[in-house]
């Protein structure tokens, strides 16, 4: 179910993000849990496609014969420096990948993220240091009504809840994470489960 009030305590984590934020009643609304239509904001729908340039930049990005596996990560980071909210040192992320809205993903220090991950962030998705996270994966924070009479009282729109992995984890290739679990330290997900309530 949707929440009815914007999230303060939300709303001051998404504040400490290094990237743009698309700032608007809308977007609040999105990231607290709110039924919210990000074609509702110009400004959102411009951070949006700016994010799926960069994306889309970050994982074609051609490999010259001069190129060296250390100049390649070194250019990729200087683009996702440009899209993740928070990113931690030592962190690796490989291409392809994929995120909604950048600003609110939270990365720890000494991950490694592989091939053909999606976030998608339409609220907080926080990951702790040193988790490693397999091919495929995703974690998805919006949803829908259940009931359909919710969903068309919405006007079929979303809300989204915070999604958090915390330290130490390892989630294995093609794990889905479903909107507003947390993960807890050290758990190991694996390979092909679909996480629907949290573990401990």
């Amino acid at each position: 179910m949707a929440s009815t009030a914007k999230d303060k305590a939300i709303i001051e984590l998404v504040k400490f993000s290094e990237t743009p934020v698309p700032w608007c009643d809308e977007f609040e609304k999105m990231i607290s849990g709110m039924n919210f239509r990000s074609a509702n904001s110009q400004v959102m729908l411009d951070h949006k496609f700016e994010i799926r340039r960069l994306c889309k930049l970050f994982s074609d990005e051609p490999i010259l014969a001069d190129s060296s596996y250390q100049s390649l990560e070194v250019h990729r980071l200087s683009i996702i420096r440009k899209i993740i909210g928070r990113l931690g040192g030592e962190t690796n992320i490989e291409c392809s990948f994929f995120c909604t809205w950048g600003c609110n993903t939270f990365i720890g220090k000494t991950c490694y993220i592989n091939r053909s991950v999606q976030i998608f962030d339409s609220a907080p998705v926080i990951i702790g240091d040193r988790v490693l996270i397999g091919p495929g994966v995703g974690i998805y924070t919006d949803t829908h009504e259940v009931d359909f009479t919710a969903r068309q009282a919405s006007e079929r729109g979303s809300f989204a809840k915070p999604v958090k992995i915390s330290d130490d984890c390892w989630i294995g290739a093609q794990v889905v994470i479903l909107p507003g679990v947390t993960i807890g330290s050290g758990c190991t997900i694996s390979a092909g489960a679909v996480v629907a309530k949290d573990i401990e």
